[in-house]
């Protein structure tokens, strides 16, 4: 049932509308495209924040070497014009003539070199080193041209750089703050840095864990398979409370959010003035359950445990009943649509009864007391924490935003943790499993036999052999219960229904191929 205060909301906005319709073409007016979630955004620098706003951020912002057609899938030069592979592990680009940063600067090949040997390094705190660890070196061999030499085959590596590495100009981080860091020592904030991008968007504002504007880049290069920018500014806001953004939506103080319940979204979708679509996406919820002991000597390190907890929880009724449209139940570490993302592995059906055996099984007959730690989509959460408690296991919820937990998951510090992953819309087994469970600040498992198998998947050309590797690292996985994959994410949007903007199943507003009716 529709919460009573959100009917409220949109009651009374409801006849707002009536009364000064013009009020819901605010943006259209203006020529400004509003949009909003929960999330505070610290940085908006993709290298260093992966929240999937900063994701969405960066499309409008920046350009990569290659981009991915959000509507058709196909690869397409874009900063680059061409690119082959001169050997297995040596990928060369040659780049378009003529583009410019934001700053009036060309791009050249220093830029490129510049930008990714500088985020490979270990100690460049980039936080998704997936997409940057494959690099061995790169190297300029003429002002247009470019080679990424790789430490192994890496079949993904075009992936990797369509949409989520942006390129930024030589010497972007070279005034970057120094802050206290571990232990007192000092260290680079390169997340402080605002980036300085060649997209349809730049920057205009920047107000941390408040809001961002960007304007249209009026000079942005004709070629670019993007298209040109249509909408004058783009003004992100965060918006804690969702019935503050339903009302302001239909009110026209937002032009477009996402995350609508399945409650509300029939009542959205009879306003006269929104329009509501859904859409599946590339993102997994999942428990990240401590196996190693990397927090200490907690119940997560007994597979009976882990077992229980899988059983424990109706992933179906969350998924279909909660999530809603686009949303379907997990049994892998993976989006099922992603290369190599194997689904025959062990199941655990719910089975509250069978869950409490195994819980009398591991020594916990009445049960334990745990924190849980989340940061997105409370109701979600909560449902989880409902289920384990029917169970015996009593969770302490600690929801907090993502950069205040960020650090204490990433030092092995968080037995248990609801969280939820994206792929940064990379449609490849290693953008999911493989960054959780191949010995990165991630790997609650820390199963060497996993890592070796996945090592191998990942650069490794034959496609059959990645998916058997895939496959065997997917099935101990799910046979130990390392982690518990939960859901897949639909997401239901709503927006200005004189917004005119693709529907996508990346998780990604494409706001630079939106216009107004």
């Amino acid at each position: 049932m529709m919460n009573k205060n959100i009917w409220a909301a949109m009651a009374f906005a409801a006849g707002a509308v009536c009364l000064a319709p013009q009020a819901a073409m605010a943006g259209k007016s203006n020529d400004t495209l509003t949009w909003a979630t929960a999330s505070e955004v610290d940085t908006i620098d993709l290298y260093y924040q992966n929240l999937r706003e900063v994701v969405i951020m960066a499309h409008q912002m920046c350009d990569t070497l290659m981009h991915r057609d959000p509507r058709t899938g196909e690869y397409k030069p874009l900063l680059a014009e061409s690119f082959k592979w001169v050997d297995d592990k040596t990928l060369e680009f040659k780049l378009r003539h003529g583009v410019k940063f934001h700053n009036g600067k060309e791009l050249n090949a220093e830029d490129v070199a510049y930008t990714f040997n500088h985020a490979r390094k270990p100690d460049s705190g980039v936080v998704t080193r997936l997409l940057v660890d494959w690099i061995e070196n790169v190297e300029v061999v003429s002002p247009d041209t470019v080679r990424f030499k790789a430490k192994a085959p890496t079949p993904a590596a075009i992936e990797y750089l369509s949409g989520i590495t942006p390129v930024y100009p030589k010497g972007h981080y070279d005034n970057a703050p120094s802050v206290p860091g571990a232990a007192g020592k000092m260290r680079r904030d390169y997340g402080a840095v605002v980036p300085m991008c060649t997209g349809p968007y730049k920057v205009k504002e920047f107000k941390p864990g408040s809001s961002v504007t960007l304007v249209k880049n009026t000079d942005y290069f004709k070629d670019s398979p993007k298209g040109q920018p249509s909408i004058g500014t783009l003004v992100y806001r965060t918006i804690p409370d969702t019935e503050t953004q339903v009302a302001e939506l239909v009110t026209g103080g937002l032009d477009w959010i996402w995350g609508v319940p399945p409650e509300n979204a029939k009542q959205l979708a009879s306003m006269e003035n929104v329009t509501v679509k859904a859409a599946p996406t590339t993102r997994i919820s999942f428990l990240s359950l401590d196996a190693a002991g990397r927090s200490g000597d907690t119940p997560m390190k007994k597979q009976q445990v882990r077992e229980a907890i899988a059983y424990a929880i109706d992933r179906k009724a969350i998924s279909h009943d909660l999530v809603g449209e686009g949303s379907e139940p997990l049994v892998s570490m993976c989006y099922p649509a992603q290369f190599g993302c194997s689904t025959d592995v062990k199941d655990y059906p719910y089975n509250p009864q069978k869950a409490k055996d195994l819980l009398k099984e591991a020594g916990f007959p009445d049960g334990f007391e745990i924190p849980l730690y989340a940061y997105r989509d409370r109701p979600y959460t909560e449902a989880v924490a409902n289920y384990l408690r029917a169970v015996g296991i009593k969770t302490d919820l600690r929801f907090l935003q993502w950069k205040a937990l960020r650090g204490p998951l990433q030092e092995g510090k968080v037995a248990m943790a609801h969280l939820s992953w994206g792929s940064q819309g990379v449609l490849d087994a290693s953008a999911s499993v493989s960054n959780y469970f191949e010995g990165s600040v991630d790997d609650y498992a820390r199963d060497e036999e996993v890592k070796k198998w996945l090592d191998a998947a990942d650069s490794t050309i034959d496609p059959n052999k990645r998916k058997e590797l895939y496959g065997k690292a997917l099935k101990k996985i799910a046979d130990k219960a390392y982690f518990v994959p939960l859901f897949s994410y639909g997401r239901t949007y709503a927006f200005n229904k004189e917004l005119d903007i693709p529907v996508t199943p990346d998780e990604l507003a494409h706001f630079y191929l939106a216009k107004w009716k």
